[in-house]
Parts: structure tokens; C-alpha cells; sequence
């Protein structure tokens, strides 16, 4: 047991004092996950989305700005224009025209037509939400005419009746609420911290696990070793138990980098840090010896090293690690579940 311990120290000093190997331990994982994180981050909480509105009144009378006002209560960001304005402006989604005359003619009883213009290439969904909304806000205009008509009895209603006008409270009214958080694909930092953190233990341990062990077999280290008081069990699990250290410390380092950002910057990984580390004790355990076997099978240092790059791309890629493994069809999802890759990606997304 001694001469295994004593083999993981010296490999365990060996990669921290490679400059390199500090890179692709600490400084890359988390530039990538950084930059991913930011690129692509989704905020997964439901809400209840506004929808930009531009209004070209061509009344500009009290009833007009009462339905204006309903408008912007409806969830609308409403945006007032002229014709020409409207006409001009680059950054208009959809048009809510007032004709002239609008307020005359509803309090006349008259038939008037709302016209709304969608632009083209504009989403056909958002703009069944606004009219929707519109629909409502109309419904509300209707029902304070009713009540104004009721309350002015046989006098004639005007539109000054509607100066600064606020209707009554509501008698029935519908509260909505979100029924909890959806099971969403993750996106953002939940997909690049985990994916990241997976990938780059892979590859830290399948390079310079692989390329460590072919250099020492071919400038006789491992002759060295034959020849040293040590069992071949000892030297075999000396190798492994460094590679094992290695990754736990990138781990620890990787994982305090996380819970700073979620302490600091608010980032979206809501999981137990202790259940993370667990799950990534266990992936570590899984994938150092893997470099060791790659090492002992190719004995040119360089080719080990380019090996375990293409071998963690490809597990990185069908393990979840680069996107989200639902996006993917079902047989690639099914191969994933044989990967220690996609077993660890499960296991994070399902903590986080």
C-alpha cells in the first residue's frame, strides 16, 4: 500500500507541474462553461411574456385613451404613433389602427371596425395572443359603457364622461398562477457548468493519464518501477489512484467555482453542492482508469495523447455533455445511458 501511495503523490506532482496541464484543468473548463453559459442562457422560471403593441389613434378622443389604457393593463407594451410614424418605424411587430371618429360612433351605437396589421415574418402565435388581449381590453370598454349608461339614465352619454375615467373594481375576478416549474430542457449555465465539468475530467484523465504512462514506458520508468520493491498490483493501482487524485482535486476546484457563482452572481444551479460532489466522486472513479488502460495499450506518448482527445469528444457528444441529450432521437439517447458520459450528465441535470 505504501508504494501505491507513494506512485500517486509522484504522478499527482508530476501534472500540477505541467503549465499546460493546470490549463485544462482549471482555466479552460471554466472559460467554456463561462462563455456557453452566457451565450446561451434561458431563463426557465414561466412568466407571463409582454407583447409589443403599436397604436396609430386617429380619434384621439377620451374613449380612445380609456382603450389605451385597458391595452397597457392587458400585458400590451403599447407604443402611440402616427400613421406616418408607424409607416416609417423599422422596430413595429404588429399595428392597432383607431379610425377617426371612433368615440362618436360607439356612443351613437354606430358598427366600427378595429384593424389590426401584422407584419410579415412576425410570429402567427404572439399575434393570436394580442388580439386575444385586444379582445379583452374591448370586452372591459364595453362593459364601462354599459355601467356609465346605466348610471347616466335618460341623460345622452358623451365622451367627456370618459375624461381620466377609471372603472370600477371588478365583481368577479380570475387569479392565475404557475402550477409549479416545468420539466424543461436545460440550456444556460445548467447545461455548460455540468457538461463542462464532465468533459474536461474526461479529458484531463484520458490525455495525461494516456500520455504520462507511454512516456514513463518509453524512457524505462516503468522498468525502474519493475525492478523497485512494489508488486505490479501496487504499481498498476498507484497509476489509477493518481489519476483519481487529479480529478478530485479539479472537482473540488470546479465545483467551489460553481457555488461561488450561484453565492455571487446568482447562476442558476439550484442543486445540493454535497449530492454534485457525490455524483462526480463516483464519475471520477469511473473514468481515471480508462487513461491508464489507454496508456498501456498505445506506447507512443503523442498518439495516447490525440487518442484520448478523439475519445472524449466522442463520449462528450453522445454523453450530453455538448447539448442536451433530449434533443437528440431516442436511440442516441438510449446509447447514452451505456456511457459513464451520459450516466453523469443524468445524474447532474436531474440534481440541478
Amino acid at each position: 500500500m505504501r508504494g501505491l501511495l507513494t506512485i500517486a503523490r509522484h504522478d499527482l506532482r508530476q501534472t500540477f507541474a505541467s503549465r499546460a496541464a493546470l490549463l485544462w484543468l482549471f482555466f479552460f473548463p471554466l472559460l467554456f462553461a463561462a462563455f456557453f453559459g452566457v451565450v446561451f442562457r434561458d431563463d426557465a422560471t414561466p412568466s407571463t411574456a409582454r407583447a409589443r403593441l403599436t397604436v396609430v389613434d386617429e380619434d384621439d378622443g377620451p374613449l380612445a385613451a380609456f382603450l389605451l389604457r385597458e391595452l397597457e393593463s392587458a400585458e400590451l407594451d403599447v407604443v402611440k404613433m402616427t400613421a406616418d410614424e408607424a409607416a416609417a418605424a423599422d422596430d413595429r411587430i404588429r399595428t392597432l389602427h383607431i379610425p377617426a371618429g371612433f368615440g362618436g360612433q360607439v356612443l351613437s351605437g354606430e358598427r366600427i371596425t378595429l384593424r389590426l396589421v401584422k407584419d410579415e415574418g412576425t410570429s402567427d402565435e404572439a399575434a393570436l395572443a394580442v388580439q386575444a388581449r385586444i379582445l379583452a381590453a374591448v370586452a372591459r370598454v364595453i362593459g364601462s359603457l354599459v355601467e356609465q349608461k346605466v348610471a347616466s339614465g335618460d341623460r345622452p352619454m358623451t365622451e367627456e364622461l370618459f375624461v381620466d375615467y377609471e372603472p370600477p373594481p371588478d365583481l368577479v375576478t380570475i387569479e392565475a398562477s404557475f402550477a409549479g416549474r416545468a420539466k424543461v430542457i436545460p440550456s444556460g449555465f445548467a447545461q455548460s457548468a455540468p457538461g463542462n465539468t464532465v468533459m474536461f475530467v474526461l479529458l484531463v484523465t484520458l490525455t495525461w493519464g494516456a500520455a504520462s504512462l507511454s512516456t514513463e514506458r518509453t524512457n524505462g520508468m516503468l522498468r525502474r518501477l519493475a525492478a523497485a520493491p512494489v508488486t505490479s498490483g501496487e504499481i498498476v493501482g498507484g497509476k489509477i489512484a493518481g489519476r483519481i487524485a487529479v480529478s478530485l482535486l479539479q472537482i473540488a476546484v470546479l465545483l467551489l467555482a460553481a457555488v461561488a457563482g450561484v453565492v455571487l452572481l446568482d447562476l442558476p444551479l439550484h442543486a445540493d453542492p454535497l449530492a454534485v460532489l457525490v455524483v462526480l466522486v463516483v464519475y471520477a472513479f469511473a473514468v481515471a482508469p480508462l487513461g491508464v488502460l489507454l496508456g498501456a495499450v498505445i506506447r507512443e506518448p503523442s498518439r495516447a495523447a490525440n487518442v484520448g482527445v478523439l475519445l472524449t469528444l466522442v463520449l462528450a457528444s453522445l454523453g450530453g455533455c455538448w447539448w442536451p441529450i433530449e434533443v437528440v432521437p431516442a436511440w442516441l439517447q438510449t446509447l447514452a445511458q451505456a456511457l459513464p458520459t451520459g450516466w453523469a450528465m443524468t445524474a447532474l441535470h436531474r440534481l440541478i
